[in-house]
């Protein structure tokens, strides 16, 4: 019976607080709310991640080497567990992109002349895929092309493998 005069003083205690309990509830409520929702979000953004990886054939592995026979390429195709293997010309080029004040640096991307899935393969935002002896049209990125004002139909100055040459955004593309 000695622990009931002590049940009475906090319920006491507590009534006389209402205000803060009150607060402490809510915020703990509101705190159990967010990680709830943040786990849900978690999931749904792996979800979304690894559907996109997946349906635009993202690599798991990049290698960088120069000038690498098909054989070797062939060779690594073989190795116990490689489900794909993808060789491309990757290198940086200069750019004269209009109202840029000084030449920009670019990376051009080999991509098949016709189109057909790939390893990274390009997710069209605006305009088409290059057409098969057109060796000036690009596909750029959405990103660069948004932030210097380049749409579909611009064209800007490159120097590609030490010659000047003029090119054509044909699309836009993440």
């Amino acid at each position: 019976m000695s622990a009931d005069p002590l049940h009475r003083k906090v319920l006491r205690d507590v009534f006389q607080l209402r205000g803060q309990m009150l607060a402490i509830v809510v915020v703990m409520a509101a705190g159990v709310a967010l990680f709830v929702m943040l786990r849900g979000m978690n999931a749904y953004l792996t979800g979304a991640q690894q559907a996109y990886y997946t349906q635009y054939r993202f690599a798991d592995v990049f290698a960088r080497a120069r000038r690498v026979p098909d054989s070797v390429v062939k060779q690594v195709a073989a190795v116990p567990g490689v489900e794909s293997v993808q060789a491309r010309i990757v290198f940086d080029v200069l750019l004269d992109v209009p109202g840029l004040p000084e030449a920009a640096t670019g990376r051009l991307v080999s991509v098949p002349e016709r189109r057909a899935p790939m390893l990274n393969d390009l997710y069209l935002r605006s305009g088409r895929y290059i057409e098969p002896g057109q060796p000036g049209e690009v596909v750029l990125s959405d990103a660069f092309a948004a932030a210097n004002g380049l749409a579909v139909g611009s064209r800007f100055g490159a120097i590609v493998n030490g010659r000047w040459q003029t090119l054509r955004v044909d699309g836009t593309a993440v």
